[in-house]
Formats: structure tokens, sequence, C-alpha cells
């Protein structure tokens, strides 16, 4: 018998709702053709190659282990973070503090709310809508943008308020580990701390330093985490490939050699970036895990339960209809962790007998210690949850069918051409969005390109390249790592992302990395990509690999960010790593202004902020060898902002919430402007079986946490204010159950919340 093959009956089931869903969807005009989009993969995962036995084996490991609350020390699963359409949009207890600012100024980074106002309209600690900001606060329209102007459309004009604060995902209670317990329940953990984030008096979850990118084609991104810390390499143990490897004695894998001994051992596979963020979260005392629990507790944590036990499997799941219990919650007894393991992983992996510790870079006997399995579940989650991600390809948007059937062709002096049929707004948007900015366009698709949407994606068979090579804005050459880009969102110092360095002091950045080893000051090169890409190591502006200029004199590292992809953009507020915006239009508005960037003067206050010796430059500069010497950098600190970006100056109707009677006389409005001709071509790109769950999005039960009661409390633990967000099989929910997500790029449209408890509106 065949697990994975569906009942007759689930099969006649499936079939009716997929044609029902698809109806509803043709009706609308969104039915999309395939776009074929092929995610990198590694032919070290390739079944019989030595580590995966089964593919479909690992696909449904990856799943179950993905979505399992049992997962987390106190209920958090990875779908906790990534639940709308691959992100997250609640808005409760979902502000971080500004964990990762670079504190060298008066303003701490564990207090929340405004750290300044020009203007003194909004008082330290309070948000934008003058309400005092705290954990577990709820956000609110009035508190957007988180970076406010007096003039919206110049960037160096007065600040009414901004703040280091980041909003996030919530993730684990601040407590250390001490066990794990049996049936998946809640880990034993001490030293409840409710010093930062709390509830009242209760201990409140902890929010992550970062707002919540998608999973959904993250299969393409060549690293990942906002500031690129997920390897290319996946080294089994861990998030930073071989770096870990040379750092660590300790992080290995146990593995039965020919001759069946146990030998202490890493993988070196390329191109599986996904494994490599997956190791990063679980273990995380903020996001997932207790302070101080290990892979390892996780295994046997989830070796002695069962799969999703609390949890819905719709008869229909397009992955594990054919595993689930009998009763409808979980998966049946015969298909444990262990079981799938086995089935899906050699057996060299997880076969051995005995327990064993790795202490001091030896693997030892220990009837206290680990199984072989137990020691090896990083790797198993990191390649089962890869394999599951590898299959949420979005490629059946609106965008994709204009283009499958010739109404749209991306391309030429025109940037885009769109037949007479085509919605007027989005044919213009899709011109304004592949022009150059130099031609009136907005040069959108110089970053995000066709057909992945972001320059830190490749397909299988493209070759990617560790930088680009480009004019910088301060007109020099500048280079960065390729995908990673510093756009001049924040001051550098609040986020350094892609300047900082991994756990061992080795950079992240390519870039930096290369720079020492051709310096002289490295003696190798850390990352086997780099290593194999010497040759042609840069794309320039046009597009083509070149040999890496020496001569470059500007290296726009720190705060460099990762270039998302915009596929579904219009599902996944809030948005920016920072997620201070809220809508896609205040994102053009943003991009129209050039960005936040402030020049440095006596005026913007920058020296005074940050203990700078600079007095010219930007806010993003760090010199020409970046935080190294900074804040010491003598007068000029330059400006880390990619070239690429100018001010853009395209037609807005309503700059600073005014009346532009050039408009009027137009005929146009907010609704028909440029900004909402680029926001309407982005709304194209969302797929509508992302927006309702439809396979391969569809999934088990998910209980969802939306913040805390600020008056209850149980042992000091703030209570989680909870809903149930139901199981869906392979046709996705109906457009009249609410749970659709609204195609709105906007976080406060009504529905946007619905998945975390609140308001359900049908899909129109």
């Amino acid at each position: 018998m065949n697990p994975f093959a569906p009942s007759k009956c689930a099969q006649t089931r499936a079939r009716v709702l997929m044609f029902l869903f698809t109806l509803c969807l043709a009706s609308a005009g969104q039915i999309a053709a395939q776009t074929p989009l092929t995610p990198p993969s590694s032919p070290q995962l390739a079944e019989g190659a030595g580590i995966i036995k089964s593919k479909q084996w690992a696909v449904a490991l990856g799943k179950a282990l993905f979505w399992d609350q049992q997962a987390g020390s106190d209920g958090n699963a990875c779908a906790s973070c990534h639940f709308v359409a691959g992100a997250d949009t609640r808005l409760t207890n979902q502000l971080n503090p500004g964990f990762n600012d670079i504190t060298l100024g008066p303003n701490g980074d564990k207090k929340f709310g405004s750290t300044r106002s020009d203007t003194g309209t909004v008082l330290p600690g309070q948000m934008p809508s003058k309400n005092w900001a705290d954990s577990n606060y709820t956000l609110t329209p009035q508190d957007f943008p988180l970076h406010q102007l007096a003039d919206e459309t110049n960037r160096n004009s007065p600040i009414m308020t901004t703040t280091n604060d980041r909003i996030s995902s919530q993730g684990a209670f601040d407590q250390i580990f001490n066990s794990v317990r049996a049936l998946g329940l809640p880990d034993a953990c001490g030293n409840l701390n409710s010093g930062t984030f709390h509830a009242g008096i209760n201990a409140a979850r902890q929010v992550e330093p970062r707002n919540t990118p998608t999973v959904i084609n993250a299969a393409f991104n060549h690293r990942n985490f906002w500031d690129g810390r997920a390897n290319n390499l996946f080294n089994g143990v861990g998030p930073f490939g071989m770096r870990d490897i040379q750092g660590d004695p300790n992080k290995r894998l146990a593995i039965l050699d020919s001759t069946n001994q146990l030998q202490l051992g890493y993988l070196s596979i390329e191109n599986a970036s996904l494994a490599s963020q997956a190791a990063g979260p679980t273990t995380s005392a903020v996001e997932m895990s207790c302070n101080g629990r290990s892979f390892a507790d996780v295994g046997r944590k989830m070796l002695l339960t069962i799969p999703l036990l609390r949890q819905q499997v719709d008869k229909t799941d397009s992955v594990l209809s054919g595993l689930r219990s009998p009763l409808g919650f979980g998966l049946a007894s015969k298909y444990s962790y262990a079981y799938m393991i086995q089935q899906a992983f050699d057996p060299k992996y997880w076969s051995a007998a005995g327990r064993y510790q790795i202490v001091d870079g030896a693997l030892t006997k220990d009837k206290n210690g680990y199984t072989q399995t137990e020691l090896n579940f990083s790797m198993f989650w990191g390649l089962a949850i890869m394999m599951y991600e590898q299959t949420l390809i979005s490629n059946q948007s609106e965008y994709d069918a204009l283009v499958a059937n010739g109404s749209l062709v991306i391309g030429g002096t025109a940037g885009c051409t769109a037949a007479a049929d085509v919605d007027p707004l989005l044919a213009h948007g899709c011109q304004l969005f592949f022009t150059n900015s130099r031609r009136g366009g907005g040069g959108c698709s110089t970053c995000h390109g066709a057909p992945l949407f972001s320059e830190a994606q490749f397909q299988s068979g493209q070759v990617f390249v560790p930088f680009l090579q480009a004019g910088s804005a301060t007109g020099a050459l500048g280079t960065h790592d390729l995908g990673f880009i510093n756009i001049g969102l924040r001051p550098m110092v609040s986020d350094q992302m892609g300047g900082r360095t991994d756990p061992y002091g080795n950079p992240l950045s390519y870039l930096r990395q290369y720079k020492a080893y051709q310096d002289g000051k490295s003696a190798a090169l850390l990352d086997p990509f780099l290593q194999n890409n010497l040759a042609l190591p840069v794309r320039s502006f046009a597009g083509q690999p070149v040999a890496f200029n020496s001569a470059a004199t500007e290296y726009e590292v720190d705060g460099a960010t990762k270039v998302p992809s915009l596929r579904n953009i219009g599902l996944t507020p809030p948005y920016f790593s920072w997620g201070g915006y809220q809508d896609l239009r205040h994102v053009m508005k943003v991009y129209n202004r050039g960005m936040n960037r402030r020049d440095i003067t006596a005026t913007n206050g920058f020296a005074d902020a940050y203990g700078s010796t600079c007095t010219s430059g930007d806010d993003t500069g760090s010199g020409i060898d970046g935080m190294q010497t900074y804040p010491n950098l003598g007068t000029n600190c330059g400006s880390n902002v990619t070239g690429a970006l100018t001010k853009l100056s395209l037609l807005d109707c309503d700059p600073n919430g005014q009346v532009v009677q050039a408009c009027v006389d137009a005929g146009k409005d907010t609704t028909n402007d440029d900004l909402a001709a680029v926001v309407r071509f982005m709304e194209s790109l969302s797929d509508p079986r992302v927006q309702c769950d439809a396979a391969p999005f569809d999934h088990p039960s998910l209980v969802v946490n939306d913040g805390h009661s600020n008056t209850l409390g149980l042992f000091g633990y703030a209570i989680d204010n909870l809903s149930v967000f139901p199981a869906t099989g392979a046709a996705g929910y109906s457009s009249s159950s609410g749970y659709c997500i609204p195609n709105a790029g906007d976080l406060f449209a009504p529905g946007m919340q619905a998945r975390s408890g609140r308001l359900k509106v049908p899909l129109q």
C-alpha cells in the first residue's frame, strides 16, 4: 500500500473542490498558465546518491516538521511565523525594540517607541499615534509609517518621528532550558524573564529583531535571512556552512563509515541555503527554544511524540493525506518521526546503536548521551524542510497568465508592452516597473527583474556570481554582494545587516571576505562558492560577468539587506526588513523620494546622535572599509547606498495628504496615478493558490498566538490570545471562508488578520 496515494473518496472530494475553486478563480479572470520556475538543487540530494533515499518521504517529513507545534519549547512551529502567504501579518506583540541597533548614543536598544522627533510632535517612547509603546502593544493604522517626515517628498526634511523598533514576529518566552517532555508537551524550562517583553507584570513572548520574510519561493535565494547568514552550503549542523566546521569542532554529525564504525563528519551541500536557514530558528532562544536547548534535544522530543499530535490534518492534504490518523489529528501511529527519517535518509545517518556525546571534537560513548538519530537531527530537519519548501513555488499569478498568453511582453525600450485588453492601470504599472528611472520609469526591475523579481534569486542552470559592480550614490565605482543592497531605508547603525559578522568573527559579506583575502589579511576564503567563482566574480551593471575591479572606491556592505522577491507582495505586509510601512502605496512614496537616507549636517544631527566625526556623506555611510573603523571615520562617511537608487519623480496625487491640481486637471487621483499603477502591477504578482492555500500551499491546522492578556497570567507567563487556523486540503479554502488573504497590499485591509482570529471577510 502506498501511503502517499489518497483514497478514492479523498481523490473525488479533492477533484470536486479543486473544480469549484478553479471555477471561482476563472470567473475572476485569475487563472494563470504555468511558468517554468525551477529552484536550484544539488546532485547530492538526488535519490540514491548517498543521503536521501526517497524525496517523497523527505518532503512529507519536512512538511510535518515545518507545521508541528511540538517542535518549539512552548508551542511555536516554523509555521507560527510563516502562516500568511509564508509570512506574518499579526498586530499584537509584534514590536522588537531594536536588538540590532549599534548602541552608540543615549537611546538604549531595549526601549520601545520613538527615538527621535525634530519637531517634538511625538515624545520619546511613543508610537506615531502618540500611544505609549511597549511590548504586547497592538499596532494601529495611525502608527504608520514608523518614519515620518514634515515633507514626505523630501528625505532630508525635519523628522516628525522615527524609531529603531522593528515589526516582526512573536516567538518564545525568555527562559532557560532544562529538559524535554514526551508527547510534545512544553519543555521543562526555568528562570523566566519578563524584563524587556512583558504584558502587565507577566512575561510575554519575545519578538524577533527583523520582519518575517516569506518562505514561498525562498528556494530560489542564493543565501537566506535578511543579512545572508544562512549559507549557500549546508553543513548538516548549522546555518553557517564551512564557518561552523572550521570554527567549532563539536559542530559535527555522527556517520557510519564503510566499516560500520561511527565517525564524526559533516555535509558539504551547495545550493542548500534553505537547509542552512531551517537550522537556525529551531534552537534560537528568541524564536522557538528555551535558551540552551540543542538540536539533539529537539530530536529527542520529536522522537518521543506522534507527528502533529494535536493538529488536524485534512483528508485531502496534498502530501500527508495517506499518512494521517483515522481520527483526523496527527499522523497514524505507524508514521513516527523515526519511521519517516528511516524511509527518507540513508541508514548510515541513523542506524547505529548506543548513546554518545560529542565533546572537544571527539565522539564518546555515554549512557546518558544521545542516539545517532538525535545527534543528527539537525541534518534531518534542515534537509527535509528544504525539500518541502522547494515545493512551495508560486508561478500562477495574473502576471504569469498575461505573459504566457502574450498579453504582456517584457523587454525592449518600452520596458513592457501590453495588449489592448489588459487593464490599463496594470499595463501602465508594468511599463513604469520595467522602464529605467532615467527614462521616466521606476526602474524597479533593476533589482527585481522577472521572472523571479529578486536580484538575490537564481534558477537551476543559471550562473550566480558573488558581486555586482556599478556606480555608487556618490558617483564613484561601487560594489556590493549580489542580491544584498543598502537602499538607504534606515541609518546604517540601526542594523549592520550584511556588514555583520558570523559567531566566529568572520564577515558575512562575500565582498568584505574577498577584500580581506585580496589584501592579504586572510589566508583563505571561507565559502566554497566564493572559492569556486573567482574567475568571474562580478556582474557588471549591464548584467554580464566581469573580472573584479580592485580599484573600486566604495564597498556597499554595511546596512545591505537581501533583495526580496516581489511575488505575492500584495499578501505579505508590513514591508521591508524593518516592517515600518503598512501598505504598498507608502512603499512607493519612499522610493519616489529616494528613500530615507539623511545627508550628514549639523541640522540633521547624525554626528551628535551616533558619535561620528563625519561632517559629510549620509547616514548609511561607513567609509571605504566600513565598520572596522567606525565611528572614527574622519570627516567623510561617504554612502553605502547603491547608485541604482535615485529619486523617481513619479506622479503622486496625494503628497503629504494634499490635492495636486495637475492631477485634477489630468483626471488623476490616488486610484490611477503612477504610484497606483505600480502598486496594481505588483498586486498582479500574487498567486491565487497562495491566497487560499491550495496545493502545494495546503497545510495542517495551527494554533496562532496573537499577543497576550495584559491582566491575566499563570505562574508568571502572560496568557496567550489563541485562535485555531483550520487545516485545509489540496483545494484550499473556499473564497467564502474568510481565510483567503486579501490581495490588498495593506496590513489593515479587512480580513488581513483573519488567520490570527480577527475579522473574516469573504474573498471578492
